[in-house]
């Protein structure tokens, strides 16, 4: 099959897991943002007087919400993944289609750094939404978590650089064909 017809079926594949992931991000993504929304500026403001079996209220409304927030998470998670490989399906097969070919190696490197690019997004913005309420547990469990974020997401996006590798120095190396034509037709 030629890259031009892969090009093709990836683009309707794109198409089809976008009208069948959307809706369920974000729907999952309300919902998410509104228990967050509610716990931060209803539930726990209103539990700080409290405790249950000595523990601050609090704190058991943060962990319930963490934990809500995260099976909802996982959800869009996965919906977005599924997202992110069809995307890097039609990339590969879309800049294949102007080589003329589209290595399954070469498939795979754009999945590796779609996919790397995306977790790195993913989890910085949830991060974000759990910060207070990992501070309402224990502010260092917040910190400790933001290091560990860093150091995986600088590897994560290193990772995802070097897929996109042969990508670059394909076209640099196309680029440079023509300056070197450019040069020579002068």
């Amino acid at each position: 099959m030629a890259a031009s017809e892969k090009a093709r079926e990836a683009y309707l594949k794109a198409v089809r897991e976008i009208r069948d992931s959307v809706p369920k991000i974000l729907i999952n993504v309300g919902i998410a943002v509104l228990i967050w929304a509610l716990t931060r500026y209803a539930f726990i403001p209103i539990s700080r007087d409290y405790l249950l079996f000595n523990i601050p209220l609090p704190q058991l409304i943060g962990l319930v919400m963490l934990i809500a927030v995260a099976i909802l998470i996982l959800g869009v998670i996965r919906e977005i993944l599924d997202i992110t490989d069809a995307a890097a399906a039609y990339a590969a097969y879309t800049i294949g289609a102007v080589r003329g070919e589209v290595a399954e190696e070469e498939l795979e490197n754009y999945r590796t750094g779609f996919r790397g690019i995306v977790y790195v997004i993913i989890v910085v913005l949830v991060f974000i939404l759990f910060r207070d309420f990992l501070n309402v547990l224990h502010p260092l469990l917040s910190a400790v978590l933001l290091i560990v974020v860093v150091i995986w997401a600088v590897l994560t996006l290193m990772r995802s650089g070097r897929a996109f590798s042969g990508l670059v120095s394909y076209y640099t190396e196309e680029w440079a064909k023509r300056l070197e034509s450019r040069l020579q037709t002068e």
